[in-house]
C-alpha cells in the first residue's frame, strides 16, 4: 500500500464530519445511481425517471452531472437515518436548483413525519412543517411563505438555516423573507428529494450539489454563494490510500 497526501491546497470543508447528506449527482448521462457523498452515506433510489444528466452544465459551469427531474412522478428517497433527525436542534439544508418549467405546485424536499420539514413552490415559496401545514384549495398552508418568482434555465442557491430555533431562508447568499422562530426539524425518514409522492407534486428542475449538515447552521447572515462543488474531505482526512 502507498500512501500519499492530497495536495495541501486541496479544498476542505471544517463541518464535513457533521455532513448528513451530499449529492454532487456526479456521474454517467441517463444514470439512475446517484451517489451519496458523506461520511455516512445513504441509500439513495431514484423514481419515475430522475436520472444524471450531463447535458445541462452544472453551476460552476461543468459537465460531471446534474440531477435532472422532468416534474412527472420523478423523485428520490434517502434511506431513513438518525444522521438526518436533528431534534430541536441546528442544521442546514442548501443545494443549487434550476428550473425547466414551473408547475402549479411542485415538493423540492421534505421528510415526514411528526413535525419534519418541507420545501415547496406553489406559485409562492413555502417551507414549514408537517405538523403545522394543511392542503387548502391544493396549495400548503402553513410557517412561511416567501412571495419569489425564479426565471427558467437559472442556477439559484438555496440555503435553508435553523441556529438557535431562528429559521432563515437565503436565496443566491440573501436572505429572503424574516428570521423566525421556528420549530421545523427533520426527522431522517420518508425523505423525499425532487417530489412529494403523497401530494403528487413534482420538480421540473435540476439539483446539483445538496448537502445537509446537522446540528451546524452554516449561514445566519448574507454570504457568497459557493463558487464550486462542496468539498468531500475534512481537514483531518487529507491522506488517501
Amino acid at each position: 500500500m502507498t500512501v500519499k497526501w492530497l495536495p495541501s491546497y486541496a479544498p476542505v470543508d471544517e463541518e464535513f464530519g457533521n455532513v448528513s447528506l451530499l449529492l454532487h449527482g456526479d456521474g454517467t448521462n441517463g444514470s439512475t445511481t446517484i451517489v451519496d457523498s458523506s461520511p455516512s452515506p445513504k441509500t439513495v433510489t431514484a423514481f419515475g425517471d430522475a436520472q444524471i444528466s450531463t447535458v445541462i452544465s452544472d453551476p460552476f459551469g461543468n459537465t460531471t452531472g446534474v440531477i435532472a427531474f422532468d416534474g412527472n412522478g420523478d423523485y428520490l428517497t434517502i434511506s431513513s437515518s438518525s444522521a438526518l433527525s436533528f431534534g430541536s436542534g441546528d442544521y442546514t439544508i442548501e443545494f443549487w436548483i434550476r428550473w425547466t418549467a414551473l408547475p402549479a405546485a411542485q415538493g423540492i424536499i421534505f421528510g415526514g413525519p411528526n413535525n419534519s420539514l418541507q420545501i415547496y413552490y406553489t406559485s409562492t415559496l413555502f417551507f414549514g412543517s408537517v405538523a403545522n401545514s394543511v392542503v387548502v384549495s391544493n396549495k400548503v398552508v402553513g410557517d412561511f411563505f416567501i412571495p419569489w418568482t425564479p426565471s427558467l434555465a437559472v442556477w439559484y442557491h438555496f440555503a435553508l438555516t435553523k441556529a438557535s430555533g431562528s429559521a432563515r431562508l437565503f436565496i443566491d447568499g440573501s436572505q429572503v423573507g424574516d428570521t423566525k422562530a421556528s420549530a421545523i426539524n427533520y426527522t431522517g425518514e420518508n425523505n423525499f428529494i425532487g417530489g412529494d409522492p403523497g401530494l403528487v407534486w413534482y420538480v421540473n428542475a435540476n439539483i446539483d450539489d445538496l448537502r445537509i449538515t446537522k446540528g451546524v447552521a452554516r449561514y445566519t447572515q448574507n454570504f457568497t454563494p459557493p463558487t464550486a462543488p462542496f468539498p468531500d474531505l475534512s481537514p483531518t482526512t487529507r491522506l488517501t490510500a
